[in-house]
């Protein structure tokens, strides 16, 4: 694309690793459009990046598990954040547990919005996507390929989410699209406090037990950052490296992770 200034926008932008790629593009000036189901969290970020590197922050609270939130989105997006050219999906907390104890409703919840979402964006902004050669990431998840009898939800949606941003590569070879999926290893999020305080739950041993067994299993001395992904997610999204395209990449420190 010529070099107008870029745009990108960030699901699940508001903490975490999602937060931590809008801080990373926000350095290199891009303007950003941060999604997220809370409007508080949404606010806080998008003043400090303001603050911070001034840059033009938008925002948008919605609720992207169902088809109105996200017509919502899109509606507000191609009317006030026009030409943009990059996507970053970075939404979609899965819950773990027991399977036979789970409800249905949990796989029904981590498909609607890590999944489906994914999809419906996908198609309402290919068409500006395609027009400005753009790039689409997918933060997924290590779990798309490491299946876990207490983490059945995450690993089937990560599975499928991964098979679509491959096949969605095929599709922006057509229309001058990259599109990569980076897959994180246990990344110090809040998200990672919860599974590590459910899996203490589930054996009855403290937090910080838990957390040593789970570094442990995974063989290393620490876990991720979401610094480290947002580095990764940057790099796929410089046009300098256009010719990388179609890839999975896993940030796990080299193990597979498994919880």
């Amino acid at each position: 694309m010529s070099a107008q200034k870029r745009k990108a926008i960030i699901t699940g932008g508001s903490k975490g690793i999602g937060k931590a790629i809008a801080e990373r593009f926000a350095q290199e000036n891009f303007d950003i459009f941060l999604l997220a189901s809370n409007e508080e969290n949404l606010a806080k970020t998008a003043s400090e990046l303001k603050s911070k590197y001034k840059v033009n922050i938008q925002y948008q609270a919605s609720d992207l598990k169902t088809k109105e939130g996200c017509n919502s989105v899109i509606n507000n997006i191609e009317n006030e954040f026009q030409n943009f050219d990059t996507l970053i999906f970075s939404a979609g907390a899965t819950k773990s547990g027991d399977f036979l104890k789970q409800p249905i409703e949990d796989f029904e919840d981590g498909f609607a919005l890590k999944f489906y979402s994914a999809i419906r964006l996908s198609k309402a902004f290919w068409p500006t996507l395609s027009k400005n050669k753009g790039w689409v990431v997918s933060i997924n998840g290590a779990m798309s390929h490491s299946p876990d009898p207490f983490f059945m939800v995450g690993g089937a949606v990560n599975a499928a989410f991964l098979n679509f941003s491959k096949a969605l590569s095929k599709r922006g070879l057509i229309d001058g699209v990259n599109v990569n999926s980076i897959n994180p290893g246990m990344t110090s999020t809040d998200r990672l406090i919860t599974i590590i305080q459910s899996n203490a739950d589930r054996e009855g041993i403290t937090f910080a037990e838990a957390e040593r067994k789970a570094l442990e299993n995974i063989g290393l001395d620490r876990f991720g950052t979401p610094e480290e992904v947002a580095e990764l997610t940057y790099f796929l999204c410089d046009p300098k490296m256009r010719h990388l395209t179609g890839t999975e990449i896993n940030l796990d420190g080299g193990k597979k992770t498994t919880i």
